[in-house]
């Protein structure tokens, strides 16, 4: 790191604090300038998108016209129970 060169400056690693010129360094997506030994690439499954999921059904037939029918559990409450 003593020699000299042109158009390079003396910096520091921001991950290990190594002490490099200006080339070795490369900005990482962090947005932090880094070695070669501490660059890290970003993970691929951040940039994994999810699918729409479609809930409805297929097919589907309109509601009857017929009775309603209604199932009674229990007692019967008459209002003397009241």
């Amino acid at each position: 790191m003593s020699h000299w060169a042109p158009g390079q400056w003396k910096v520091v690693c921001d991950r290990c604090g190594a002490r490099l010129k200006s080339s070795a360094l490369r900005r990482e997506w962090t947005g932090l300038m880094v070695c070669s030994g501490c660059f890290e690439n970003r993970h691929s499954q951040e940039f994994v998108r999810g699918k729409a999921d479609n809930m409805a059904p297929p097919w589907a037939r309109p509601a009857s016209d017929g009775p309603d029918v209604t199932v009674e559990t229990g007692t019967p409450v008459t209002p003397d129970d009241l």
